[in-house]
């Protein structure tokens, strides 16, 4: 193969790496001067008792420059009482990307 038709190959293949699916089962459109969404982070909760207990945890970012915040699972099961997390829920906020906040909202007994 020449250059002229490795060269597209390699920039498409760069691409395509960003388009790996690691994201939440469920994203909502994002706006970039404003976007409040909520979504789930599973799906598999048909038969699921969510429980009558609701634990959340966040994180914050101004800026992109500076952030802090526990969003993790445990953090928002210790925030909630919880000893036993059942399903598992996210929100998200953005204000021009000057101000991002990200809540894990966990439910369970």
């Amino acid at each position: 193969m020449s250059k002229v038709t490795v060269l597209p190959v390699l920039f498409a293949a760069t691409l395509a790496v960003g388009c790996v699916p690691l994201r939440a089962p469920v994203v909502p459109p994002v706006g970039w001067a404003f976007n409040n969404s909520k979504a789930p982070l599973d799906l598999d909760y048909q038969k699921t008792d969510l429980g009558s207990k609701v634990g959340r945890a966040s994180t914050t970012t101004i800026l992109g420059l500076f952030s802090w915040g526990d969003a993790s699972t445990t953090a928002a099961m210790a925030n909630g009482n919880l000893q036993e997390a059942r399903h598992a829920d996210y929100e998200y906020l953005n204000v021009f990307y000057l101000y991002q906040s990200f809540t894990l909202v966990v439910r369970g007994e």
